[in-house]
């Protein structure tokens, strides 16, 4: 970088933090959004953050749909290092630094990309310009989920990464950019460049280099990896339905907004016919009329061919659901609108290099700002400070009455944020997450009599099924936020027999955490099981009387079988979880990191 690239990063920092502010300085304000940033990010965060600040690490979430893994689960982003911002400071600043830097890692990634490329200063700015305001970019800070603006924020590097000849870099580009939260874009850049390598005449090289530092990734990520692709396969994603998929794809009047963003309406006015969310995935194409007319004159350019191949193989693929690089697991199609936006800028990139030294600084300045005005014109409503406080308002009944108690609730499916119950540390039945346990959407239909869940939400109504009674629900969280209690529920355990309805006995139940129960109790003398309203997976062990004994399935939840004992005998069953091979994917991460600073400094001594 020269002192120009410098003025033109310090000039778009500035440019960001004021777009931001106040809430980068305030603690309890954040930027304004559709519901993600509270209804998820924050109680997740928050859970995590906690535990470790108690000294464990966070693997089970007990306060929503029963219960799920929560260090598998990308978003908790439990293993990025920018997540330490919300060790050290109030949540919602964390947060909001936390995007903050993932903008601004971006726009030094596009500079460095378009650099490194030989554009000079002015039409490196330029191309940077089309990538930090773009709507696609812009829309996440909207939709407030910071793991896909911090994805999309790792793309270039990774880019960049990969032209690179130092050796590593590429592979710890691509881990940075799993463990931020969000593993579509990684598969979606990571596809990109593999076509792109496939256009090159040292295409075996290339290929061969994009297979070792994809293994070298794997090794890096290898603490988180194993974990989601094992929740993943037992997922609701497991056997996806075809609505859920079509919901998120590209249609064809999506992609006029390539010409104009507001072509459609907008969520800012009410007057885009379907959910934000759908907006936000698939309306934010636009790169400006300056951008757009830059892109047709490089694609017309020599070599230029290869960005008009992502343009298209992008939009083919996000207004597709089912073909072979539209995985299941990827959920949203409309992301692959990633590759038509990347083709773009690198389009306009192409026409950008007739920027000679010959052309006058003031022609440069001017189109420079004209993209950059048209732009965040449009831009500028996604970045928008608020208050938080009337989001995150507190609740005392419900701290003071179900908070950390061994017991569940259901809020009414009419309250917008069934994950607050995280923030009392309330066991919730319904919940809002980008995946949940395969067998819990049946549970749930069973209980209501009717399908009560989509792809990310439960909406259990009923407290007084026989499900939800089994399940432990003292109370039902009403829509005005009163607590209704729940008569004959049961407790969180109980001894049963067979497949039975519970058995009437005391028990005693403790949760040190959430990973860890302890249930006592005499056991009836017609009793052959003790439950724990707990749902299976892979990672739990119990231990009754001191001795290991194995877990089997008691409808949705688990049970272990009693040995044949004296009435009047007290039965002790500790159940412990940590997630499978655990162990040894932290150990295989920590290694294959050492073994990465090796390598990198002896291309540092190679370099210097």
């Amino acid at each position: 970088m020269r002192s120009r690239d410098f003025i033109f990063f310090a000039f778009f920092t500035a440019l960001v933090l004021a777009l931001m502010f106040p809430a980068v300085l305030l603690p309890g304000w954040t930027l304004a959004n559709f519901g993600d940033l509270y209804a998820y990010h924050y109680p997740l965060r928050h859970l995590a953050v906690s535990s470790l600040e108690a000294g464990r690490l966070p693997f089970w979430n007990p306060y929503i749909f029963c219960g799920l893994p929560i260090a598998a689960n990308p978003q908790t982003a439990l293993f990025y290092p920018v997540s330490a911002l919300s060790a050290v400071l109030p949540l919602t600043l964390a947060l909001t630094w936390d995007m903050a830097f993932h903008w601004l890692w971006g726009i030094l990634g596009m500079l460095l990309l378009a650099r490194r490329e030989g554009l000079r200063s002015s039409a490196a700015a330029f191309t940077m310009c089309l990538y930090a305001f773009s709507p696609f970019l812009l829309y996440r800070i909207a939709a407030g989920i910071p793991t896909l603006l911090a994805a999309l924020s790792w793309a270039p590097w990774c880019w960049l990464a990969f032209l690179s000849p130092w050796r590593g870099l590429l592979a710890a580009s691509w881990a940075l950019q799993f463990l931020s939260g969000h593993p579509q874009f990684l598969c979606i850049n990571g596809a990109g460049m593999f076509v792109w390598a496939l256009s090159q005449r040292e295409r075996r090289r290339l290929l061969a280099r994009f297979v070792g530092e994809g293994l070298g990734a794997a090794a890096l990520a290898s603490m988180q990896w194993p974990m989601t692709w094992q929740f993943l396969g037992l997922s609701v994603r497991r056997d996806w339905p075809q609505a859920f998929a079509e919901a998120y794809r590209a249609g064809g009047q999506s992609l006029l907004t390539v010409f104009s963003p507001n072509v459609l309406g907008n969520p800012w006015d009410g007057t885009f016919r379907d959910f934000p969310s759908v907006f936000f995935e698939s309306c934010g194409l636009f790169i400006g009329w300056t951008g757009l007319l830059a892109a047709a004159a490089g694609l017309l350019a020599a070599g230029a061919w290869r960005a008009g191949g992502l343009f298209v193989l992008g939009l083919v693929l996000a207004c597709g659901s089912r073909h072979p690089m539209v995985m299941d697991f990827l959920r949203v199609p409309a992301r692959w609108l990633f590759l038509s936006l990347w083709g773009l800028i690198l389009a306009a990139g192409s026409a950008a290099r007739c920027w000679t030294p010959r052309l006058r600084p003031v022609l440069k300045a001017f189109v420079l700002m004209a993209v950059c005005v048209e732009l965040l014109a449009w831009g500028r409503r996604a970045v928008a400070p608020q208050s938080a406080s009337s989001y995150l308002a507190f609740n005392p009944q419900l701290a003071r009455v179900v908070g950390g108690k061994p017991l569940r609730i259901l809020t009414d499916p009419d309250l917008a944020n069934p994950d607050k119950a995280m923030l009392y540390r309330a066991m919730n039945v319904n919940g809002y997450d980008a995946f949940y346990l395969a067998g819990y959407p049946a549970f749930v239909s069973s209980s209501e009599g009717r399908p009560a869940a989509d792809g990310s939400r439960t909406y259990a109504r009923r407290a007084d099924s026989a499900e939800m009674l089994s399940a432990g629900v003292a109370y039902r969280l009403s829509a005005s936020g009163e607590l209704v209690p729940n008569a004959g529920a049961q407790p969180l355990a109980y001894f049963a027999r067979g497949l039975q309805r519970p058995l009437k006995s005391g028990v005693s139940i403790g949760l040190p955490r959430p990973e860890r129960w302890r249930v006592e109790g005499i056991a009836p003398w017609d009793a052959d099981r003790l439950v724990v309203s707990v749902p299976s997976y892979p990672g739990w062990r119990a231990w009754l009387g001191g001795v290991q004994v194995a877990l089997e399935p008691w409808g949705y939840f688990q049970a272990v079988r009693l040995p044949q004992r004296s009435p009047g005998v007290l039965e002790s069953l500790v159940l412990d979880f940590q997630p499978v091979c655990w162990a040894w994917g932290i150990s295989a991460a920590f290694a294959a990191w050492l073994i990465w600073l090796a390598v990198w400094r002896r291309e540092l001594r190679g370099a210097l």
